[in-house]
């Protein structure tokens, strides 16, 4: 049977090689690189060296929620009664239909983080740690009355 197409596994051997083909020439040519500009400033003292150009943090200004402490608290309880009755779907949908800054005012409020570190999916990954804990220690008072 003739066949016309390499296998899988010959086609990986190759391109594996083509890669470490190419690190070799890049490491060989900044080497050269190296010695060039060693020479060149031995040569000329006055050579000005290579300075690298810090780069730019994007500073974005985030909007803090407006919503107070117990606003957020009474959020809080609401996330925790829908995903009660509708599971991790509810808290999915409700969380959703929140803004980015009520969503990370939120999680500060419940102690994930502060307002400067937290990311929208970071945030919500942690109220619904919070939930769940809150569920668990509601399930366990109606144990142990």
């Amino acid at each position: 049977m003739n066949n016309e197409f390499t296998e899988p596994t010959d086609e990986l051997k190759r391109v594996a090689e083509e890669i470490n083909l190419l690190r070799r020439d890049i490491q060989t040519a900044s080497a050269v690189l190296g010695r060039i500009e060693r020479r060149l400033k031995a040569a000329f003292p006055n050579y000005p060296s290579k300075k690298k150009q810090p780069k730019e943090k994007k500073r974005i200004e985030k909007i803090h929620s407006l919503k107070t402490a117990q606003e957020l608290n009474v959020i809080f309880e609401d996330l925790v009664n829908h995903t009660k009755t509708g599971g991790d779907s509810a808290y999915s949908t409700n969380i959703s239909e929140l803004s980015t800054e009520d969503i990370v005012a939120l999680a500060v409020e419940v102690g994930i983080g502060s307002h400067s570190r937290l990311s929208r999916q970071k945030a919500i990954d942690g109220i619904r740690k919070r939930i769940q804990e809150a569920m668990q220690l509601q399930f366990e008072k109606k144990q142990n009355p």
